[in-house]
């Protein structure tokens, strides 16, 4: 599944526009309906963000009875092996702050260890929720800094810290954190969250305070986990989590969100109040 045109001029119509004459592009596409990126260059590389197990022992203490989402995504990141050689996860792999708990333990082991057998390799890039998560990677899972990664010309990395200067040289950068979502109402009123994909090009002068490069897009992929919605995308950016949204590198104007059926939503900003759909 490629992005659905978000206008009649052909090149805006495509994913993410490529530079045909850099040697190391990598392509991106969205999985149809599942919060994934598939990322093929020189190889192939299935990227997802915040599955925070262990999430569900947290909401039991709050009285709430849900059960673990564990087999769900275990399966739907089996199904990615299909598709791409590698796996990349940008980070909250594990839900609970700071540490790990024993229950946590088991399920991380359980999902690495099915992984490394399925993929060629698996890299973790840690985010805010995973702290102490080193001493649970089993052997031959690639752990790497919270500031991000970099396939080709692509940047990867959490959100909930700076990325390096490395990922901000890229073309274009990917992150997750903030667990993209939009807010819909019908004429009912009955109200909807669905996880979304958002798209947006960097204010380039704000960035290069900064930074030496400004990538030509970033993109946010929603959360993997199937209970967590997040963040509501037609509402203010400023409330958005991590420092490239409150420092207002991401231009505004420029957002684009895409339910994961591929719906193009536009500028959910213009949706602020969701009665207008």
């Amino acid at each position: 599944m490629s992005w659905p045109s978000d206008s009649g001029q052909a090149d805006r119509g495509r994913i993410f526009i490529t530079a045909q004459a850099v040697q190391e592009t990598v392509d991106l596409e969205p999985v149809p309906d599942m919060p994934a990126l598939i990322m093929t260059g020189r190889d192939s590389w299935a990227a997802v963000a915040d599955l925070h197990i262990g999430i569900e022992v947290q909401m039991r203490r709050a009285g709430f009875s849900i059960p673990t989402q564990m087999p769900r995504m275990m399966r739907d990141l089996e199904s990615l092996s299909k598709i791409a050689r590698n796996l990349v996860l940008l980070g909250d792999l594990k839900h609970k702050i700071p540490t790990v708990d024993r229950k946590e333990d088991a399920e991380i082991r359980q999902l690495l260890g099915r992984m490394l057998e399925v993929f060629d390799r698996v890299v973790l890039i840690s985010g805010n929720h995973d702290g102490g998560i080193a001493s649970v990677l089993p052997e031959g899972c690639e752990g790497m800094g919270s500031k991000g990664w970099t396939v080709q010309d692509t940047g990867l990395f959490h959100g909930h810290v700076w990325p390096s200067d490395e990922v901000m040289r890229c073309e274009k950068i990917v992150m997750g954190h903030i667990h993209p979502s939009v807010l819909l109402k019908d004429s009912l009123g009955a109200r909807n969250i669905e996880k979304c994909w958002l798209r947006t090009s960097l204010h380039e002068e704000t960035t290069l305070e900064r930074y030496d490069s400004c990538p030509s897009e970033l993109v946010v992929i929603p959360a993997f986990n199937p209970l967590l919605t997040g963040t509501a995308v037609n509402s203010d950016p400023r409330a958005f989590l991590g420092p490239i949204f409150r420092n207002s590198i991401a231009d505004e104007g420029s957002f684009r969100a895409y339910l994961l059926d591929g719906t193009f939503v536009g500028n959910p900003l213009k949706l602020r109040n969701p009665s207008e759909l």
